[in-house]
């Protein structure tokens, strides 16, 4: 037996650790104490097999959906309904194994080919779950739907309320005895009208009456800050629940909030002490009337431990250095005084940097006897780590590339890589502005600029706004940021400078749960629907917007809705212009691409202008065809500002065909380009001097629309550098120069610039086709 061993322990005050399991993992899932039973659950997504079948709705899972342990038992058991199998799980729709809970969670009733007890989908849940003594049930809300699990039952219900608040994930649910209701405070990744009348990505507090089966929300003059991945504690001394810290976006909290349970209004107590940070535990403890944190990350992984002392209004520090793990959880036994905690880590020798899973569940106990405590002042520090020093150099020159053409000339200065990252250029301004990343690299939301004259990128105005923790190099990010702006996501060719506005104008789908249609996003076009594969209806759709960006105050702003499919922007003398290449619907339900077919329906890729004015897509032209198909992610487009027409490469069944836009007519054609011609490689510009498109994959190579046709120059590569995703082309008019922005998935983005001389130029005889 486990406990007495712990007893043998609890003057050490140290963590011990009870079970290791390679898989069972539940990242973002919360365990939770059930005093009934006198054991602890976990249920939420599994996250145990890095080789998950995205392409199977249905899977087989090492362990059931919910687990139980038993303090005197050191292992985690299965909660199995009475004489039931093992049936299969329902799994999310996933991509790589990450999801986002964003996903709609759908209470799954049996089948003939689905055997089993009615159960939901597994989601993540963070804090959103709460012991509800009344319903003798754990209540989960998750995904947009409430949940009640009957422990003694083992059987599930949905509660399916009369009204829900927006689906938020990452916020924390606790039950309130003095009014028999459940309440729920915090998370993000929705999309609702803030008091300003901006949308914002977080909602207020809301409540759950049990006896009306309704959720309302609780309209407060005083709220704590917007913030993820905290707990509520309910002190039930003094009929309060006690909120520190959190993941506020931007950075990391250390503020102690105060909710009555009785006037059911928050306070802001003015003790200091623990560093700020989110992603720790809080528990309760009757014993003493304190409430306990621990661990947690800011800029690093905490090992600390606090316990806040209300009657005397400060925090404590406990001895004991608390585990680390990517995710930890706990809850206390108030009986044995024991505190269980269950991390995520990775397996041994795991050296992946991508889509990383963290399938170890490490379990720990921690018995509270006697602690001694330490009062300690600390101060607050932010969740990210500053930026890097910008280098500068008071003595710019460009020159090397104007006076030696046909040559790439290396710029000072280091920036951020932007993962798959496009780029555009601002000429009022002279800089390059790059944004995007995320899914394994850089996921802050900002732009950087780097101004071409003093060669350096600038810093941002603004701070960037990052995804919690749970959401490491993952994808499908919901709703916006707390401040209403949008998620990070690969930058491909969604953005363009306006010259009009001074600003840059950029296109991207809003997910949102299924079954959740904010107020303020119901007038843009939604898409609903499936795959051609899926097995199950989606659990999660788009809405397509567009936004602005303001180099100068760093403020984005959602200026109204965008036509279905948009994704590919460029800069014109008529303002910015689009297609709707709309490379995601050529993908799978698992979220890998479709193979081409010419038995496929002709698409109708679309060319929209963007009139700043009135906010507004207009289409030109009329649904034609044929228009350029099979289109990608890799599709480049530029304006050819010497014939008044975009001109578009990556089309047809490799990908290799170069069609034409023309802007007088508002008609597509094909230029049938001989070979040798390259595939796509998304990024291209075009040289209104030397009337030439410029077009970088793994090598260059140039389209001369006069002769239509295209050529390798033969120009050396760029030193230490070797081709990837991360690239962007832009052109400077003024220096008549070309940028190349390139870097690693993980480090330093360095600009090299490149004056092309078509006439000059030297060119590979019979090259091969260029690879993406």
């Amino acid at each position: 037996m486990i406990f007495p061993a712990l007893l043998a322990l609890a003057a050490s005050a140290s963590w011990v650790q009870l079970a290791q399991d390679p898989t069972g993992a539940r990242r973002a899932s919360a365990v939770r104490y059930v005093p009934e039973t006198q054991s602890f659950f976990l249920w939420g997504f599994l996250n145990d097999d890095p080789n998950l079948l995205q392409e199977l709705p249905l899977q087989p899972t090492p362990e059931y959906d919910v687990v139980f342990f038993h303090p005197d038992q050191p292992r985690w058991q299965n909660h199995l309904p009475p004489s039931r199998p093992h049936p299969l799980a329902p799994i999310p729709r996933t991509y790589s194994g990450i999801t986002t809970g964003s996903e709609r969670t759908v209470l799954r009733w049996p089948t003939e080919d689905r055997p089993g007890v009615p159960r939901p989908d597994l989601n993540i849940v963070h804090d959103q779950v709460a012991w509800h003594p009344t319903l003798r049930s754990l209540v989960y809300f998750t995904g947009g739907a409430t949940l009640a699990y009957h422990v003694a039952d083992r059987r599930w219900r949905d509660l399916a309320p009369l009204s829900s608040p927006p689906p938020v994930v990452g916020g924390s649910l606790v039950y309130d005895p003095v009014n028999d209701q459940l309440v729920l405070f915090g998370g993000g990744h929705v999309a609702e009208r803030a008091p300003n009348g901006r949308i914002a990505g977080y909602t207020g507090l809301w409540v759950y009456k049990t006896k009306d089966n309704e959720w309302r929300p609780w309209p407060l003059m005083t709220l704590p800050a917007p913030r993820m991945n905290t707990r509520m504690a309910l002190d039930t001394r003094r009929q309060t629940l006690v909120l520190f810290g959190g993941h506020a976006q931007t950075h990391a909290l250390a503020d102690t909030w105060l909710f009555d349970l009785k006037s059911l209004t928050w306070r802001r107590s003015g003790a200091t002490g623990p560093e700020a940070r989110a992603g720790h535990f809080t528990v309760y403890d009757p014993h003493t009337g304190w409430t306990i944190i621990g661990g947690g990350y800011n800029t690093k992984d905490l090992t600390d431990m606090w316990a806040y002392d209300p009657q005397s209004d400060r925090w404590l520090q406990l001895p004991g250095q608390v585990p680390t793990g990517f995710y930890l959880t706990a809850d206390y036994d108030p009986e044995r005084r024991l505190i269980l905690l269950v991390t995520s880590t990775r397996r041994p020798n795991d050296s992946s940097t991508c889509n990383t899973l963290y399938p170890v569940r490490t379990t720990y106990a921690y018995y509270l006897n006697n602690p001694q405590p330490t009062p300690i002042t600390q101060h607050p520090s932010p969740v990210t780590p500053p930026p890097s020093p910008i280098t500068r150099h008071p003595s710019p020159n460009t020159q090397t590339a104007v006076r030696f053409p046909n040559l790439w000339v290396p710029l000072p200065g280091d920036g951020q890589t932007r993962t798959w990252g496009s780029a555009t250029f601002d000429t009022a301004r002279g800089r390059i502005l790059y944004w995007g990343g995320g899914h394994c690299g850089y996921e802050g939301n900002d732009v950087d600029s780097y101004d071409v004259a003093s060669q350096a990128w600038l810093p941002s105005p603004t701070p960037a706004e990052f995804p919690e923790r749970t959401w490491d190099h993952g994808v499908r990010l919901a709703g916006v940021t707390f401040s209403g702006a949008p998620w990070t996501d690969h930058g491909r060719k969604v953005y363009a400078f306006d010259p009009a506005t001074r600003r840059m104008i950029l296109v991207k789908p809003i997910r949102l749960t299924s079954g959740y249609n904010p107020e303020p996003l119901r007038l843009f076009p939604a898409r609903r629907a499936a795959a051609p594969d899926a097995l199950v209806p989606p659990t999660s759709y788009t809405r397509y917007a567009t936004w602005s960006w303001d180099p100068d105050t760093g403020q984005w702003d959602l200026l109204g809705p965008a036509p279905a499919g948009l994704d590919t922007l460029v800069t014109t003398k008529h303002g910015v212009m689009g297609v709707t290449v709309d490379w995601p619907s050529r993908l799978n339900d698992a979220g890998y691409q479709l193979p081409y077919s010419p038995v496929h329906p002709p698409v109708d890729n679309a060319v929209y202008h963007f009139d700043p004015t009135r906010r507004q897509w207009e289409r030109l032209g009329q649904p034609q065809a044929p228009s350029p198909p099979n289109l990608y992610e890799m599709t480049a487009l530029v304006y050819d500002s010497t014939r008044d027409q975009l001109l578009l490469h990556g089309a047809g069944p490799r990908r290799d065909e170069t069609w034409a836009f023309d802007l007088a007519t508002k008609r597509w054609r094909n230029l049938e380009t001989p070979a040798p011609a390259p595939t796509a490689a998304r990024e291209a510009a075009y040289l209104p001097r030397e009337d030439v498109l410029l077009l970088y994959g793994s090598t260059l190579w140039a389209y001369k629309p006069g002769e239509n046709r295209w050529r390798q120059p033969d120009i050396a590569a760029i030193p230490n550098t070797r081709p990837t995703q991360n690239r962007a082309l832009v052109y400077d008019p003024e220096r008549d120069v070309v940028l190349l922005v390139l870097g690693p998935t993980n480090g330093s983005a360095t600009v090299n610039a490149l004056r092309y001389r078509h006439a000059s130029a030297r060119f590979v005889t019979s090259p091969p086709t260029a690879a993406r």
